[in-house]
């Protein structure tokens, strides 16, 4: 990878995929091979209304529920601002700390509208930290706006990944 290979990446998430597996999977990898991670993976486990979805910290292991129930009947978002407002603390704090790469469970909703953990991307973006994300269908096109062209999509291959994050981690070494 040169120096000018985006160092910002998505795992497509396409129907079907398990893309939180591919994700939790890669970054087990890459903290195997001692890359200094931050950052969050995401499982539901199972519930009510399609289950809770909760966020686990690379860094403490620590189990974060971002979603709340909001009762029967309801069709509204389940998405917990207030606990994502905390997950996004939580890797803005450790973005003042050595990081050889920022894992974001999701570019969804909250990213697209300029909330959740957006900040944090941008953030390791402006200090030369590679970051990888899952993104849906759904949210390409703001991702698309967001990135404004300088992002790689990868399909959600162990290899790939793993060859695209070693080596972007290399080039934002090398340019530091």
């Amino acid at each position: 990878m040169s120096d000018d290979t985006p160092r910002i990446a998505a795992i497509r998430s396409p129907e079907g995929v398990a893309a939180d597996a591919v994700l939790a999977r890669a970054a087990a990898q890459l903290r195997a091979e001692g890359v200094v991670l931050a950052g969050f993976t995401q499982a539901t486990t199972p519930g009510r209304r399609g289950g809770v979805t909760v966020v686990e910290d690379l860094v403490s292991g620590l189990r974060h529920p971002i979603t709340q129930d909001l009762g029967p009947g309801s069709g509204a978002c389940s998405l917990d601002p207030a606990a994502l407002a905390g997950v996004a603390a939580v890797l803005l704090a450790r973005l003042d700390q050595p990081v050889d790469l920022l894992v974001v469970n999701r570019f969804g909703k909250g990213e697209a509208e300029g909330r959740g953990l957006r900040a944090a991307i941008e953030r390791a973006v402006l200090a030369g930290v590679p970051v990888l994300t899952v993104l849906r269908a759904g949210y390409a096109e703001a991702w698309d706006q967001f990135t404004d062209g300088a992002a790689v999509v990868l399909e959600p291959e162990d290899e790939a990944i793993l060859n695209w994050a070693r080596a972007a981690i290399l080039a934002a070494r090398a340019a530091a």
